[in-house]
């Protein structure tokens, strides 16, 4: 069979696909080659290990994070009797590799496990800011030498209880999926030798920005999503059915319903009589009742207190001005009056 002269060989050597991600060749949905791959961000991700979190949900777990800067800022200010400013950076899903090369060094990083859950989470505190949380600690003014260094054994047990604040409010924003209890139980200068998850292991990296004085510097929690899933399919899962909940329709009013003829009448609540008075009332006898009772009075529709106000006179009729809609009344006729 001839081959066809016009045809182009588009395949391509197995040495390009092995070559590195910048570098290699890049495809789109339909299998065509890019040829200026410049205005192309490639970020690299493992299908074989997906986080199963959507744009939604990761936005869910934002506002929930943000509660708890707001809460944390506000104990670590008492804990350090100084303002202490917290804001949320980010919250996002990455490889652990990529979190423990972003890493700088020298940093303070605590390892803590959380005993109901599987794996080991990390918190990444800046050490100048550590270095100063330290010299608070021991009174200081709370400002430092600007370098920064990495903690001596003492320092490291000094500001303990202060990363162990943060991991507590940390863990009690899933109280109502799970109660959490953690505890730290090593530390490291640098995020080189560590090893506490695979590198292509995801990790939910939640991202802040300390200040206090005249020092400023980032803090981070990294935690496996193995070990959160648990807590995260309850928390997701409860939203969702929040959100699924139908909302309760107020009832439509139809034209047939117009001449449908209701018992109304206005009462007061006056006064209360024992049996003996009672049973001395005779024909011209006076009771004195509150001149009040004439603005509480009750409209009743069909045995229901449905409205509260005034009765008096209009011209030659009796009339009632409504003043206050109680719930019966909404239940009752299905709108909102007064």
């Amino acid at each position: 069979m001839p081959e066809d002269s016009k045809f182009d060989d588009e395949s391509f050597d197995i040495s390009e696909i092995e070559g590195s991600v910048a570098t290699g060749p890049l495809f789109l949905h339909d299998g065509t080659k890019v040829q200026d791959a410049s205005e192309i961000s490639v970020k690299k991700y493992d299908f074989t290990n997906p986080i199963v979190l959507s744009d939604a949900d990761l936005s869910k777990l934002k506002t929930k994070s943000e509660q708890f800067v707001y809460y944390l800022s506000g104990h670590l200010s008492m804990f350090l009797r100084t303002e202490f400013n917290l804001e949320l950076e980010d919250l996002n899903a990455d490889l652990y590799s990529n979190f423990t090369q972003s890493i700088k060094n020298p940093s303070c990083i605590s390892l803590f496990k959380i005993q109901e859950l599987n794996g080991v989470c990390l918190l990444d505190v800046n050490s100048h800011l550590s270095v100063t949380v330290v010299d608070r600690i021991l009174g200081g003014r709370g400002s430092t030498n600007p370098e920064e260094r990495g903690l001596t054994d003492i320092e490291k047990a000094l500001v303990e209880d202060f990363n162990l604040i943060i991991l507590e409010e940390w863990c009690k924003q899933w109280s109502s999926s799970m109660q959490l209890t953690p505890s730290i139980i090593g530390n490291e200068s640098t995020g080189k030798f560590l090893q506490t998850s695979p590198a292509d292991a995801m990790v939910l990296v939640l991202s802040m920005e300390a200040s206090f004085g005249d020092v400023s510097g980032p803090m981070r929690i990294a935690v496996p999503y193995y070990t959160m899933e648990p807590v995260l399919s309850r928390l997701l899962s409860s939203v969702t059915t929040e959100e699924k909940k139908p909302v309760a329709k107020m009832p439509r009013w139809h034209e047939i319903y117009d001449d449908i003829p209701v018992q109304v009448s206005a009462e007061w609540d006056a006064f209360d009589l024992t049996i003996r008075d009672l049973s001395n009332l005779q024909v011209d006898d006076v009771i004195e009742m509150s001149a009040d009772l004439i603005s509480d009075t009750q409209l009743r529709v069909e045995g229901r207190t449905c409205f509260i106000g005034e009765i008096g006179l209009e011209g030659d009729q009796v009339a009632f001005q409504v003043n206050e809609s109680i719930s019966e009344a909404v239940k009752l006729i299905g709108k909102k009056n007064g």
